[in-house]
C-alpha cells in the first residue's frame, strides 16, 4: 500500500516518449515539398536528412523559399466566442492578398478555398520571383538553395578521403574559372573578384555533410507568410523534412543556433512538471478529498519519508529525465548511421555484382577469342591436321 501511494503521486512525472520524423520517399527525378506559415519576427529551422535510397546516391537538390502566400490564407477561423470554427481559411483575406485580384473580385466564393488560393500563389511564384529578382534582401524573400550529398558523410577514412577529393575537385573548378575570367576579360585582380562575385550568385551550393545526422538550415523570417521546404531528389530516396516555428517550439537554442527540436521541447514540458511538483501539492491541500488523501499518505510515511527525501527524489528525477533525453538523441543518432551505413553496405555489394559481371564478361570474351584463335590455327595447319 505504502509503495504503490508513493508510486502513483510519482507515475505522471515519469511519462516519456520518443519522437520520429515523418518520412518521405521521392522518386528519382521528382520533387517532394513541405509547408509551413509564419509571422514576421519569428526564426524558421528548415530540417532535413537523407535516410537510404536504393541505387546508393544519397544526394538532392534543395530548395528553401517563401512567403509563397500570405499569412491570411489558411488562418484559423474562430467565432464571436474566440472558439475555432474548424475552417482553415480566414474571412479576412481579400482579393489583394493573392496573385489574380481581378479573378478574385469576379469569383469571391473562391476565397473560402484555401486549397484553391494555395495552388494559385505556388503557380504564380516563379512569376514573382523574376519580378524582383534583385530586390529579395529589402522584401524579405527568402530563396535559397542548394545540393546536399550524403553519399560519402560518416567518420570512417575512405568517407573522409572522398570528401577531401570532391572538396578539392570544387577548388580546382573554382580556380580555372577565374583564372578563365582574367584572361578571357583581360581584368586584373579587383576586378576579377567582382565579376566573379556577381555571376556566382545564381551558382547552386554544393553541401557535404561530415555527420551522418540531419541538415539544419535556420533563418529570421523578415516577411509574414507560408514558406516551404522543397527537395529533388537524384535518384530514388527516403528522406526526412520537417520545418520549426520558434514561437512554438520556445525559442532558438543559442548552443546550435537552430529552433529547439520535439526531444529538447519535451525535456523542457517534463522538467516543468517536476518543477510544479511543490505548487501540485499547495493546490491538492485546498482541495477536502485531496486533504484527506494526503493525511492517510503522511501517516502511512511517517518516520519513513521527510520533507528532504521528496526534495532529493525531485532533484534525481530531473537528473534521469536529462539522461532520458540524452539517451533518446543518441538512439537517434544511432539509428541514423545505422540505416547510413546500410546504404553503404549496399552501394558495396552492388560495386562488387557490377565488378563481378564486368569480369565475368571479360573472362568469358577472352576465353571465347583464345578457343576461336587455337580452333583456326588448328585448322590451317596441315602438319597437325594429319
Amino acid at each position: 500500500m505504502k509503495p504503490l501511494q508513493l508510486l502513483l503521486l510519482t507515475a505522471p512525472l515519469l511519462a516519456q516518449s520518443v519522437v520520429y520524423q515523418v518520412q518521405h520517399y521521392i522518386p528519382r527525378r521528382n520533387t517532394e515539398c513541405i509547408y509551413s506559415d509564419f509571422q514576421a519576427g519569428q526564426t524558421a529551422t528548415f530540417e532535413l536528412f537523407i535516410i537510404e535510397s536504393p541505387a546508393g546516391r544519397l544526394s538532392a537538390g534543395v530548395q528553401i523559399e517563401g512567403p509563397i502566400a500570405s499569412d491570411k490564407i489558411g488562418e484559423v477561423v474562430k467565432n464571436d466566442n474566440g472558439e475555432e470554427t474548424g475552417e482553415r481559411t480566414s474571412k479576412r483575406v481579400a482579393p489583394a492578398d493573392t496573385w489574380d485580384p481581378n479573378r478574385y473580385a469576379q469569383n469571391p466564393h473562391e476565397l473560402s478555398l484555401m486549397g484553391s488560393l494555395m495552388q494559385d500563389a505556388i503557380t504564380n511564384w516563379p512569376r514573382f520571383l523574376n519580378r524582383h529578382g534583385n530586390d529579395f534582401q529589402s522584401k524579405g524573400i527568402i530563396h535559397h538553395f542548394f545540393h546536399i550529398d550524403y553519399t560519402h558523410s560518416g567518420a570512417d577514412e575512405d568517407a573522409i578521403r572522398a570528401r577531401a577529393e570532391i572538396t578539392r575537385q570544387i577548388q580546382q573548378d573554382e580556380n580555372d574559372r577565374r583564372r578563365r575570367l582574367m584572361e578571357e576579360r583581360n581584368l586584373g585582380q579587383r576586378e576579377m573578384e567582382e565579376v566573379y562575385e556577381q555571376e556566382n550568385r545564381g551558382r547552386m551550393e554544393r553541401v557535404l555533410p561530415d555527420r551522418i545526422a540531419p541538415y539544419e538550415w535556420t533563418k529570421r523570417i523578415k516577411s509574414s507568410g507560408w514558406y516551404r521546404l522543397c527537395v529533388q531528389a537524384d535518384e530514388d530516396i527516403l528522406v526526412e523534412m520537417d520545418i520549426r516555428n520558434s514561437a512554438v517550439f520556445g525559442g532558438v537554442n543559442q548552443e546550435t543556433g537552430h529552433v529547439w527540436t520535439f526531444a529538447d521541447w519535451e525535456e523542457w514540458e517534463e522538467e516543468e512538471r517536476i518543477n510544479k511538483l511543490d505548487e501540485l501539492k499547495e493546490q491538492a491541500k485546498k482541495d477536502e478529498e485531496a486533504r484527506a488523501l494526503l493525511e492517510q499518505v503522511n501517516s502511512a510515511l511517517k518516520d519513513q519519508v521527510k520533507g528532504y527525501d521528496l526534495e532529493s527524489t525531485q532533484r534525481l528525477m530531473t537528473e534521469i529525465n536529462t539522461l532520458v533525453s540524452q539517451m533518446q538523441q543518441m538512439q537517434s543518432a544511432v539509428h541514423q548511421r545505422i540505416k547510413s551505413h546500410e546504404g553503404i553496405a549496399k552501394r558495396n555489394h552492388q560495386k562488387i555484382k557490377k565488378s563481378g559481371v564486368v569480369e565475368t564478361l571479360l573472362y568469358l570474351l577472352i576465353t571465347g577469342y583464345q578457343v576461336y584463335t587455337v580452333h583456326n590455327w588448328l585448322l590451317s595447319t596441315n602438319s597437325l591436321g594429319r
